[in-house]
């Protein structure tokens, strides 16, 4: 997929002073807020998806959703001002997810922690975003995002058009596990869902049946899978 990005990332964080309120008394408060963008995704004049963001890395969230969503397409191009994106050659139905083949996991969770929390930086200095971290065989892809499924889109699109090939990989995510993200890394081929947070009864039971492996509740002491 070609990705035409006329957008300049913006930063997605802003450093302000406000009045924090500690023990009754009131004192300056140094704070970093995450910056909101929209985008709208069209094939022609068909509304695709609309994007509540962090405003970068625009070109790999397209080209992820499309690619997790179950869409194939020929190009994207991005806006100058990153409000509207258009897709070429976009499938007229997305693919449903199907049952994955049988595949070796060689990446512990306890390797995925690490270089989740290594990267984590951004996460500490606002706790207003979600980060997802993709590892292949001899290589791996961390994003971030204000929206947990946008920073699994952004990853798998940043892996994507490096020309790493996701099967069998392991995705490892801040956020919590529903059916979507189930739907999300079966379509991409990835073989193991990680998470530091739970699942719902429907994902496990909807990975269960497309073969994927997923361990959540992730820490450095453990995990809970099935």
């Amino acid at each position: 997929m070609k990705v035409t990005d006329l957008f300049e990332n913006r930063p997605d964080e802003t450093e302000l002073v406000l009045s924090g309120i500690s023990d009754g008394a009131s004192r300056p408060t140094p704070v970093v807020l995450n910056e909101e963008h929209t985008l709208k995704l069209y094939s022609g004049s068909t509304l695709l998806h609309s994007f509540v963001c962090s405003p970068c890395d625009l070109g790999e969230l397209c080209a992820g959703w499309l690619l997790s969503e179950g869409y194939g397409a020929d190009s994207v191009e991005i806006s100058g001002d990153g409000h509207t994106a258009v897709a070429e050659g976009v499938s007229v139905f997305p693919a449903e997810p199907e049952k994955l083949l049988p595949c070796v996991i060689s990446t512990s969770t306890h390797e995925m922690l690490e270089l989740f929390n290594r990267a984590s930086d951004k996460y500490s200095r606002s706790h207003g975003i979600h980060e997802c971290v993709i590892k292949g065989d001899g290589w791996h892809i961390l994003r971030t995002d204000i929206g947990r499924h946008n920073a699994i889109d952004k990853a798998v699109g940043a892996a994507t058009l490096a020309g790493y090939d996701l099967r069998g990989a392991v995705l490892f995510s801040s956020g919590r596990i529903n059916v979507q993200t189930v739907q999300k890394a079966v379509r991409c081929g990835i073989g193991c869902l990680m998470s530091k947070a739970v699942i719902t009864h429907d994902a496990l039971m909807l990975a269960q049946k497309l073969g994927l492996k997923v361990f959540f509740s992730v820490k450095e002491n453990g995990y809970i899978t099935k």
